[in-house]
């Protein structure tokens, strides 16, 4: 061992010993003669000699203080073993110590990192101050081999950095900048830099495709007159992948920026540009420069890997922010994205978790907005999501703590995120007709409970793999019944409702919910259809338990008079509909919850229903739960004669509700949904539940 101390560790002297300071954490070495020790040995912990070396002359006890010290340092990230490094030869060693001495403060081995950085053969286009930047920014590092493909004039960049080849060859360094014509040759090279403004988007968008299939690394770099976006590096079959990026930032951008983007990469522009001012190209180009010896190094993870810093224009205000695989990319969304551990262990791991969904440029979900927000009687959270038309803010309450509401807002946003953008690998394209002829087991539409029309047999549709819950049993579903929400069903196959979709921290809470919330929807269409009408909750069976009392009593505080029905369809199963109204008319709010538990699920559809009423209270605007699950519901068309309620039955679980499905003739599908993004960060599962009858019920 060769050990070598970071140089960011400081230590002091203290009562009790050494206490030690790193960049990220801290520790107390105890004994009266550790600072003492520390301070003597430090001036040797460079790497230079092996702990045999330091301790060759030392007395046992002594030797036994110096090897307790190394591993302390060691074990806790403030010192590292400096094993062996590879070979330099002289001018390079001297030339580039520093940028060597960088590597080895992060990595092993860093003359072997170094050299490979130092021997790659780097192409860069593009135009402008940016490119010339990037080009002396590598140069300057110690990458000597570039190709430099410029939009506009050779020489003037050839001029510019004649200075930098000059003094890197009186150092006895072989350094070649080549400027061959046309554009890079990826096969030729082993990275790519590519700086453009809005007219070569569609010369990168070809880069990127061709780094995604088959390499090298590529760096990208892109402005307009707004901002300016570095990365993320596309390697050959990673994800995200260049065109992740844009379908996020584009998403959270104003809509005619965006289109205006669109309209750039898919038929292109000679004459567009954007003033870039020399500040901000070289800014850029240095930035480019870094990152590529970032990423050929090994020393230090890039910060576009997975991401990309963003650059404001007007104020020269920089970010970072993470960029995750996107369902819709059609780059690379063949490349499986894997889970980063097992499923969260506790509500605050899954929130640490979604935060990886929301950033406010690149995110899945842009942010928060609910600290204006009244936060009583009940928390309110308000997640906004990027839109087609313009950003979407979706609501969420929680009895207890603002966290709650929050992650129930990210329950809601996931749900319908997945059942826009969901398309499991497994899915194929093919007519019922043709799937029978596989030997496999298509669904028939007429079976699920949300079709609205039968496309004819022989017509190919998209169909998603589904397992019946409780069976070792597979089927295909059409997708327009699974993702009725999304483009499968722009034809009106199915009812477009959020029935039966969930997510949750887990596959078997999904499951559950999905199957209850499945059921609440059969339910409620069986009352609105004259089978099973609504039954009156009391409100002295409601406020037994004292959440639900005190949502009751905030609805009372808004003026407001509530009414619960119990639905009988979803037994064994409970669905509750909760519905506040003035008592001078107005605008009826209301909440369908579906649930094993009756006390759990009258609570969900209580607190949501006047969750509605507060937001109306104080904002004098309609909340946004998510997608409906009715589309244009009115409750009075289903509440009226409604007759009193008994007492609740106990909890049900999983296997009863399963045992009376089949009991009915009926089975529960599953598909799940859960998207490349959402698996990425681990915090949440998605899928839906349908339910499957045997033969067509009679309306």
């Amino acid at each position: 061992m060769r050990p070598k101390l970071r140089h960011d560790v400081v230590f002091l002297d203290a009562p009790a010993g050494a206490y030690l300071r790193g960049p990220d954490s801290a520790f107390l070495i105890k004994g009266k003669s550790a600072f003492r020790w520390l301070t003597s040995l430090s001036p040797y912990l460079t790497g230079e000699h092996t702990l045999g070396q330091l301790t060759a002359a030392l007395d046992p006890g002594q030797r036994q203080t110096v090897l307790t010290l190394v591993r302390a340092l060691i074990s806790r990230g403030f010192a590292k073993d400096a094993v062996a490094r590879s070979e330099l030869s002289e001018p390079v060693a001297r030339r580039f110590a520093a940028q060597i001495e960088f590597i080895d403060h992060f990595a092993d081995d860093p003359t072997g990192r170094f050299q490979r950085f130092h021997a790659a053969r780097v192409a860069l286009c593009g135009e402008g101050e940016t490119l010339l930047a990037a080009a002396s920014g590598l140069l300057r590092n110690g990458c000597v081999r570039l190709d430099v493909h410029p939009d506009d004039d050779p020489a003037r960049y050839a001029e510019a950095l004649r200075p930098e080849l000059a003094e890197l060859r009186a150092d006895g360094l072989p350094a070649e900048v080549r400027f061959p014509t046309g554009g890079p040759d990826p096969r030729a090279v082993d990275a790519v830099v590519c700086c453009t403004g809005p007219a070569g988007l569609a010369r990168l968008a070809e880069l990127a495709r061709a780094a995604h299939r088959d390499g090298p690394l590529l760096v990208p770099v892109i402005w307009d007159d707004r901002r300016a976006v570095v990365g993320p590096t596309v390697g050959a079959g990673q994800a995200p992948c260049w065109h992740c990026a844009q379908l996020r930032l584009a998403a959270g951008d104003d809509p005619a920026a965006a289109a205006e983007f669109w309209r750039q990469l898919a038929v292109g522009d000679p004459a567009a540009a954007a003033a870039l001012p020399e500040v901000i190209a070289r800014m850029l180009g240095n930035a480019a420069a870094f990152e590529l010896f970032r990423a050929l190094t090994g020393a230090v993870a890039p910060d576009t890997a997975g991401g990309v810093l963003l650059l404001d224009a007007a104020t020269l205000e920089s970010s970072r922010e993470r960029v995750l695989p996107h369902p819709g990319c059609p780059v690379c969304r063949d490349v499986e994205v894997t889970e980063p551990g097992p499923p969260a262990g506790s509500d605050d791991e899954t929130y640490q978790r979604a935060e990886a969904l929301v950033s406010p440029n690149a995110g899945v979900f842009t942010r928060f907005v609910d600290d204006p927000l009244e936060q009583a009687p009940l928390k309110t959270a308000r997640l906004r999501l990027p839109g087609r038309r313009g950003p979407r803010e979706v609501s969420a309450f929680d009895v207890h703590t603002v966290m709650g509401a929050r992650l129930a807002a990210y329950r809601a946003a996931v749900r319908d995120h997945a059942a826009r953008y969901a398309d499991p690998a497994a899915a194929i394209t093919a007519s019922a007709a043709e799937l029978r002829e596989r030997g496999e087991h298509p669904v028939p539409w007429t079976d699920l409970a949300t079709a609205t029309v039968v496309p004819p047999d022989d017509r190919p549709v998209r169909w998603l793999p589904a397992v019946v819950l409780g069976r070792a049993e597979s089927v295909w579903v059409p997708a327009a019944l699974a993702l009725p929400t999304s483009v499968f069903n722009a034809e009106g196959w199915a009812e477009s409702t959020v029935a039966g979709a969930a997510a949750a921290g887990t596959l078997d809470g999904v499951i559950d919910q999905g199957l209850a919330d499945a059921l609440a929807y059969r339910a409620l269409t069986a009352a609105l259809r004259g089978r099973g009408g609504p039954r009156v909750v009391n409100e002295e069976d409601l406020v037994g338990d004292d959440d639900t009392a005190f949502v009751v009593k905030a609805a009372h505080r808004f003026g407001r008079r509530l009414s619960v029905f119990a639905l009988a369809g979803a037994d064994p199963a409970y669905a509750v509909l909760a519905v506040a109204e003035s008592p001078d008319g107005g605008a009826r709010d209301w909440a369908l919850a579906g649930g094993f538990d009756p006390v759990a699920t009258r609570l969900a559809a209580v607190r949501d229903a006047v969750g509605r009423v507060q937001v109306r209270h104080f904002e004098d605007a309609a909340a946004d739960l998510g997608d409906p699950v009715l589309r244009d519901f009115d409750p009075a068309a289903l509440t009226a004669g409604a007759t009193p309620a008994g007492p609740a039955g106990p909890a049900t679980d999983r296997a009863a509700v399963l045992a009376a499905l089949d009991e009915q003739e009926m089975s529960a599908l599953l598909i799940e949904t859960t998207t490349r993004d959402v698996r990425a960060t681990g915090a949440f599962r998605s899928g839906v539940v349908l339910l499957r009858r045997s033969a067509p019920a009679a309306d």
